[in-house]
């Protein structure tokens, strides 16, 4: 039998477009006081958020919006396109792109990248005497570091000091250390959100696969909200391979011969609240359930830890004594853990119920601590599924 086919998700269109008001709305006031005449001090804007929350629809709906006001110059562009071409040929083809979209009414920009973003800049300059432009960028952080270099060098840079123009990017993934203090320091940084309301859920099921709307619930406690989890739950039968789907797209990021490694990884940690190298040796005994992962030396654990964090899924919190891993990716991790690999799930709940019991003993001056990490995996084994998943939705 063939494997099936992953199913896409729908294109954006207007009418499927859900919700996100608080994340739009300031953007549109920006543009419209640049539009006006009028400083503004933040002009740039940058979403990141996991797989699925909505980024590239977000920044769609943008150029709708923008494009109906008067007085400003709306450029989208997707750095995903150029995913595999060379750096320089990259950027040159963005500056005639941009060129084009600006009338531009020069023959050629020039044979260097130099030259190149030189001669645009002086058109756009005196563009922006009349209107004010907005460039949304799209798959910033997914992108290689030499195509953001060489974008920041020949056009982000020079356009960032620009009085009326509004820089609006997206993306997931390690933030790349721009150098520009305009579009690092002085940007506006905005973490796109799963739904928080299963209402949410539902309009966008009416809206994007009007059948599951009467499963609404029962989606939004098992996607947490994300709206492509949401989709694709609603699309599939089977909730198990829908989660699979979104699981496999936030790895996306991850090049193919370390992503299997990668994912078992966070699968084994994805029922800890927190981790650090003594907890990953017992967490992958249980996983693979093999005890020989449990002798595993400090520094085979902390390669584990790197890694993981090198991907932007995991993050020191000094709150909880250890590393965390992408609240969502977490909870849409453990849930298909839940959901298609129940006795696995299971095991991890129970594997990490006893190392804290264990440190409890051991270390009776954070005993509190641990045991009540030991009640928190006592109740995920006890709790029906559907009311904990309920619970869990609403943090």
């Amino acid at each position: 039998m063939m494997a099936r086919q992953p199913i896409k998700p729908p294109a954006y269109s207007p009418d499927k477009f859900v919700d996100r008001e608080e994340e739009n709305n300031p953007v549109i006031s920006k543009a419209r006081l640049l539009a006006e005449g009028r400083s503004v001090e933040r002009r740039t804007v940058i979403f990141t958020g996991e797989r699925g929350t909505g980024k590239s629809w977000l920044l769609a709906h943008l150029q709708v919006q923008l494009r109906a006001l008067s007085g400003l110059a709306v450029f989208l562009l997707s750095l995903g396109d150029y995913t595999g071409w060379d750096p320089i040929l990259a950027v040159a083809d963005i500056l005639k792109r941009l060129n084009d979209e600006a009338g531009g009414q020069r023959a050629g920009l020039g044979a260097t990248l130099a030259e190149m973003s030189r001669n645009l800049m002086q058109d756009l300059r005196l563009m922006l005497e009349k209107q004010t432009l907005v460039l949304l960028i799209d798959q910033v952080y997914e992108s290689d570091w030499k195509l953001l270099a060489a974008l920041e060098d020949y056009l982000l840079g020079p356009l960032a000091v620009e009085p009326r123009v509004l820089i609006v990017m997206a993306g997931r993934g390690r933030l790349y250390p721009w150098k520009t203090p305009e579009l690092r320091l002085r940007a506006e940084f905005v973490d796109l959100k799963p739904f928080p309301d299963v209402r949410i859920t539902k309009e966008q099921l009416r809206r994007q696969q009007k059948q599951a709307v009467p499963r609404a619930q029962e989606i939004h406690e098992l996607s947490g909200g994300n709206p492509l989890a949401n989709f694709l739950l609603a699309v599939h039968d089977d909730p198990a391979t829908a989660l699979d789907q979104v699981v496999e797209g936030m790895l996306e990021t991850v090049p193919t011969e370390h992503r299997r490694r990668v994912r078992d990884y966070l699968e084994a940690l994805c029922v800890l609240r927190s981790f650090d190298e003594e907890r990953i040796p017992a967490m992958l005994a249980a996983y693979y359930d093999d005890d020989t992962y449990r002798k595993w030396s400090y520094a085979q654990a902390r390669r584990v830890r790197e890694e993981l964090v090198k991907w932007a899924f995991a993050r020191w919190d000094a709150d909880r004594g250890g590393y965390v891993l992408d609240e969502l990716a977490r909870k849409l991790l453990e849930r298909y853990l839940e959901t298609a690999q129940r006795e696995r799930w299971e095991r991890l709940q129970r594997a990490a119920s006893e190392l804290y019991e264990g440190w409890a003993r051991d270390y009776p001056r954070t005993k509190d601590r641990w045991r009540r990490e030991v009640q928190y995996h006592i109740r995920q084994l006890q709790t029906p599924r559907s009311r904990r998943l309920f619970a869990a939705a609403q943090v």
